[in-house]
């Protein structure tokens, strides 16, 4: 797919943005995304993402706490994470710049408006 072809931002002033969807590609069964977090910035702002589906995370750049309700793991540049479904996690930016994930969920988490 040309990037060209990606989807459009879901909210302006929300770091997710998805870059294949149902809605705007015919996805049936997965969503892929970009998460673009200031240094600082923690998503979700307060307590955990948790959602049925298995998410994959590929740090592109930058550095990132990843919390869930068991601990806490640092991933930076060119690491892959591994979330299984259901399980509570926390992403902070931790580095001095932009940190940027690409992710893959499967099935469907995000809300297509």
């Amino acid at each position: 797919m040309k990037k060209n072809q990606f989807c459009a931002v879901v909210d302006e002033s929300y770091p997710l943005k998805l870059l294949i969807s149902g809605r705007e590609h015919g996805a049936k069964n997965c969503q892929v995304g970009i998460a673009v977090l200031k240094p600082g910035q923690r998503l979700p702002v307060s307590g955990y993402s948790r959602h049925a589906s298995e998410e994959v995370s590929y740090i592109l750049t930058g550095k990132v706490r990843l919390d869930t309700d068991t601990g806490s793991e640092i991933a930076e540049e060119g690491d892959l994470v591994f979330m299984p479904g259901n399980k509570p996690h926390a992403s902070t930016n931790i580095s001095q710049g932009e940190a940027k994930i690409l992710w893959f969920v499967t099935p469907h988490t995000v809300p297509e408006n």
